[in-house]
């Protein structure tokens, strides 16, 4: 096959889109496939550095802003709390869209006009994306074969204002290359796409029986850094800690984290904060830019983190228990819910991120560690990225 990535490449970035397409990219070629990416910013120059070739497309602005200004949001999302009252849930897939500035239609138009281009370019003959909204349109107006990565959550949301906006802005696109109306669900999540689950059903829900349904388990692909790095002790005792954005801001890690693992502890703590240009410590609290997972999880007694998919799957194949701060976004709620009722951790509240709390939930690490060595072994049956090659390569054949 001959493998097109539109990839998402929202203004503020994304780590867990580019680890997830690097799995595919990275699996694909080593079974003999074709490969090239369409993205944009930062993204791009990551995916160049890995030697894919990639098809340079238009680069979107928070809600269409002007650039001046969705680069100042972008640029200050680290250190933002959302403004919603503890346990509340905000958003859907719909509004990540929009706020992206990807549901704006003159933006989407372009967007889909070079993706075609590039599938004329790269002669492809299979997409794969990770949540473009174009990737989708860009199927049905070329008929080729489609396969994204997809959770359940993601159809959250379909009777709000924010879906119909979105669905909007895809009907213009369709009717400008003189394509029928397809519904907003149809495009995404019908059964002309096959959809990767880069998880397992204990934590997802989808039917795996279903014909367009791929449980892999994983979809964890090595993105690298040229930024500072922890320096791990294979002998030492770690946790491990991400902050992403719109759950725990940076200065309340500065002020909480160094309370638990005070200097001379027997527990170092690594913080993973994206974006950081260089790195501090406080206590036995080491903040970095970037914190090498695969090296620093076979050591560690805890993860802590704000609910994305990926560190959940990635600190599970260890076996190491989370803590999830999910904040009020929608699917990382969801994702910790289903940590949680799997027994691997626990959940709190932004509020809650006190020295007390994270005590409390440290004593229950036995219990939690023994549910994640066995969700460990579920996620590891499913084989990751080569059972998405397989589905893949069956779905083009059909």
């Amino acid at each position: 096959m001959r493998i097109l990535i539109p990839l998402f490449s929202p203004p503020t970035g994304t780590w867990g889109g580019l680890t997830r397409v690097l799995a595919i990219a990275t699996a694909a070629r080593q079974r003999g496939h074709e490969v090239a990416f369409a993205a944009s910013g930062s993204l791009a120059k990551q995916l160049q550095e890995h030697a894919f070739p990639v098809f340079i497309v238009p680069e979107p602005t928070l809600l269409g802003l002007p650039r001046a200004f969705s680069d100042r949001i972008a640029a200050h999302s680290q250190k933002t709390q959302i403004p919603v009252k503890p346990g509340k849930e905000v958003g859907n897939f719909w509004f990540v869209l929009t706020f992206a500035g990807l549901a704006q239609p003159a933006y989407l138009q372009r967007l889909v006009q070079a993706q075609l281009a590039a599938i004329e370019q790269f002669r492809a003959d299979f997409l794969f994306t990770d949540a473009d909204p174009a990737a989708y349109l860009t199927a049905v107006i070329s008929g080729l074969p489609v396969a994204g990565n997809y959770a359940t959550i993601m159809e959250k949301g379909q009777d709000t204002p924010l879906y119909r906006h979105v669905e909007r802005a895809a009907q213009q696109v369709l009717h400008s290359f003189n394509r029928p109306a397809v519904s907003l669900h149809d495009l995404y999540f019908g059964s002309r796409v096959l959809k990767i689950i880069p998880s397992i059903p204990e934590l997802d829900g989808a039917p795996e029986q279903q014909s367009d349904i791929c449980y892999t388990g994983s979809l964890l692909g090595q993105i690298g850094a040229d930024i500072p790095t922890a320096r791990i002790n294979p002998a030492g005792r770690y946790v491990y800690t991400y902050l992403g954005t719109g759950s725990l801001s940076l200065e309340t890690a500065q002020r909480v984290l160094p309370q638990v693992f005070p200097a001379g502890g027997q527990l170092t703590c690594l913080v993973g904060v994206q974006g950081l240009p260089g790195e501090f410590q406080l206590g036995n609290v080491h903040f970095i830019g970037y914190v090498p997972a695969e090296q620093v999880l076979p050591t560690c007694e805890w993860t802590i983190c704000h609910g994305g998919q990926n560190t959940i799957i990635q600190s599970l194949q260890h076996g190491v228990p989370l803590m999830i701060f999910p904040g009020p976004i929608f699917e990382r709620r969801f994702n910790a819910r289903k940590v949680v009722e799997a027994g691997a951790g626990c959940m709190g509240e932004v509020n809650q991120f006190t020295p007390e709390w994270l005590a409390e939930a440290m004593s229950q690490q036995k219990a939690c560690a023994e549910r994640a060595s066995t969700l460990a072994r579920r996620i590891s049956a499913y084989h990751g990225a080569e059972t998405a090659l397989l589905a893949m390569e069956n779905w083009q054949k059909r």
